[in-house]
Protein backbone atom coordinates (compact mmCIF):
# COMPACT_ATOMS: atom_id res chain seq x y z
CA UNK A 1 0.00 0.00 0.00
CA UNK A 2 2.67 2.49 0.30
CA UNK A 3 3.40 2.43 -3.03
CA UNK A 4 0.25 3.63 -4.22
CA UNK A 5 0.07 5.84 -1.24
CA UNK A 6 2.78 7.80 -2.67
CA UNK A 7 0.90 8.19 -6.40
CA UNK A 8 -2.73 8.77 -5.25
CA UNK A 9 -4.31 12.10 -6.33
CA UNK A 10 -7.73 13.54 -4.06
CA UNK A 11 -10.51 13.74 -6.06
CA UNK A 12 -13.82 15.43 -5.66
CA UNK A 13 -16.62 17.08 -7.90
CA UNK A 14 -20.47 17.67 -7.54
CA UNK A 15 -22.88 18.50 -10.11
CA UNK A 16 -26.27 19.76 -8.67
CA UNK A 17 -27.92 19.57 -12.04
CA UNK A 18 -26.80 15.84 -12.26
CA UNK A 19 -27.76 15.42 -8.71
CA UNK A 20 -24.53 13.67 -7.93
CA UNK A 21 -21.32 14.14 -5.69
CA UNK A 22 -17.73 12.06 -6.07
CA UNK A 23 -15.26 12.04 -4.01
CA UNK A 24 -12.07 9.33 -3.72
CA UNK A 25 -8.56 8.82 -4.65
CA UNK A 26 -7.12 8.24 -7.92
CA UNK A 27 -3.67 6.60 -8.93
CA UNK A 28 -1.62 9.03 -11.07
CA UNK A 29 0.32 8.60 -14.10
CA UNK A 30 3.18 6.56 -11.71
CA UNK A 31 1.41 3.68 -10.95
CA UNK A 32 -0.34 1.08 -12.48
CA UNK A 33 -1.05 -2.37 -12.16
CA UNK A 34 -1.88 -5.36 -14.21
CA UNK A 35 -5.67 -5.24 -13.48
CA UNK A 36 -7.73 -2.04 -12.83
CA UNK A 37 -8.29 -1.94 -8.95
CA UNK A 38 -11.57 0.08 -8.43
CA UNK A 39 -13.20 0.28 -5.48
CA UNK A 40 -16.58 1.96 -5.81
CA UNK A 41 -19.11 2.64 -3.19
CA UNK A 42 -22.36 4.33 -4.19
CA UNK A 43 -24.64 5.73 -1.74
CA UNK A 44 -22.18 4.23 0.53
CA UNK A 45 -22.32 0.36 -1.02
CA UNK A 46 -19.76 -1.59 -2.17
CA UNK A 47 -20.68 -1.80 -5.63
CA UNK A 48 -19.89 -2.64 -9.11
CA UNK A 49 -20.70 -0.67 -12.63
CA UNK A 50 -19.13 -1.70 -15.44
CA UNK A 51 -19.78 0.93 -17.58
CA UNK A 52 -18.05 3.11 -15.22
CA UNK A 53 -14.66 0.87 -15.46
CA UNK A 54 -14.57 1.15 -18.79
CA UNK A 55 -15.17 4.63 -18.91
CA UNK A 56 -12.24 5.02 -16.48
CA UNK A 57 -9.72 2.53 -18.01
CA UNK A 58 -10.47 4.88 -21.66
CA UNK A 59 -9.63 7.91 -20.05
CA UNK A 60 -6.47 6.37 -18.29
CA UNK A 61 -5.58 4.67 -21.93
CA UNK A 62 -3.96 7.50 -22.68
CA UNK A 63 -1.47 8.14 -19.44
CA UNK A 64 -0.56 4.57 -18.67
CA UNK A 65 1.72 2.33 -20.43
CA UNK A 66 -0.05 -0.83 -22.80
CA UNK A 67 -1.61 -3.56 -21.11
CA UNK A 68 -1.63 -2.05 -17.29
CA UNK A 69 -4.26 -0.35 -14.98
CA UNK A 70 -5.18 2.40 -12.61
CA UNK A 71 -6.07 1.94 -8.70
CA UNK A 72 -9.22 4.24 -7.82
CA UNK A 73 -10.99 4.41 -4.53
CA UNK A 74 -14.39 6.20 -5.50
CA UNK A 75 -17.35 7.20 -3.63
CA UNK A 76 -20.06 8.42 -5.76
CA UNK A 77 -23.73 9.87 -4.04
CA UNK A 78 -26.26 9.87 -6.00
CA UNK A 79 -30.04 10.00 -5.42
CA UNK A 80 -31.61 7.08 -3.93
CA UNK A 81 -34.39 6.86 -6.32
CA UNK A 82 -31.91 7.64 -9.95
CA UNK A 83 -29.98 3.98 -8.33
CA UNK A 84 -31.25 0.59 -10.34
CA UNK A 85 -29.76 -2.14 -7.70
CA UNK A 86 -31.68 -4.86 -9.83
CA UNK A 87 -29.44 -5.64 -12.28
CA UNK A 88 -28.02 -8.30 -10.65
CA UNK A 89 -29.28 -11.00 -7.79
CA UNK A 90 -26.41 -10.21 -5.72
CA UNK A 91 -27.51 -6.36 -6.25
CA UNK A 92 -23.67 -5.68 -6.88
CA UNK A 93 -23.76 -4.30 -9.86
CA UNK A 94 -25.42 -0.98 -10.22
CA UNK A 95 -27.33 1.15 -13.21
CA UNK A 96 -28.18 4.84 -12.46
CA UNK A 97 -30.53 7.35 -14.04
CA UNK A 98 -28.51 9.84 -16.10
CA UNK A 99 -25.64 7.56 -16.49
CA UNK A 100 -23.80 8.88 -19.47
CA UNK A 101 -23.90 12.31 -18.40
CA UNK A 102 -22.29 11.55 -14.92
CA UNK A 103 -19.66 8.85 -16.54
CA UNK A 104 -18.63 11.74 -18.94
CA UNK A 105 -18.43 13.89 -16.44
CA UNK A 106 -16.47 11.71 -13.74
CA UNK A 107 -13.90 11.33 -16.95
CA UNK A 108 -13.70 15.02 -17.19
CA UNK A 109 -12.82 15.35 -14.02
CA UNK A 110 -10.04 12.16 -14.22
CA UNK A 111 -8.65 13.61 -16.85
CA UNK A 112 -8.49 17.08 -15.63
CA UNK A 113 -6.97 15.66 -12.49
CA UNK A 114 -4.46 13.83 -14.14
CA UNK A 115 -3.27 16.24 -16.53
CA UNK A 116 -3.14 18.60 -13.47
CA UNK A 117 -0.47 16.10 -12.18
CA UNK A 118 2.90 15.72 -12.05
CA UNK A 119 3.44 13.79 -15.66
CA UNK A 120 7.29 12.75 -14.89
CA UNK A 121 8.10 9.54 -14.25
CA UNK A 122 9.50 9.01 -10.34
CA UNK A 123 11.43 5.79 -9.50
CA UNK A 124 12.58 5.02 -5.80
CA UNK A 125 15.72 3.55 -5.31
CA UNK A 126 16.76 1.86 -2.13
CA UNK A 127 20.27 1.99 -1.17
CA UNK A 128 22.21 -1.43 -1.57
CA UNK A 129 23.50 -2.48 2.11
CA UNK A 130 26.05 -5.42 1.28
CA UNK A 131 28.04 -4.44 3.40
CA UNK A 132 31.01 -4.02 0.10
CA UNK A 133 32.38 -0.30 -0.71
Amino acid sequence: WKAVSRELIEIGCEDKTLAFKMNGYISNANYSVKKCILLLFINHRLVESTSLRKAIETVYAAYLPKNTHPFLYLSLEISPQNVDVNVHPTKHEVHFLHEESILERVQQHIESKLLGSNSSRMYFTQKETSGRF
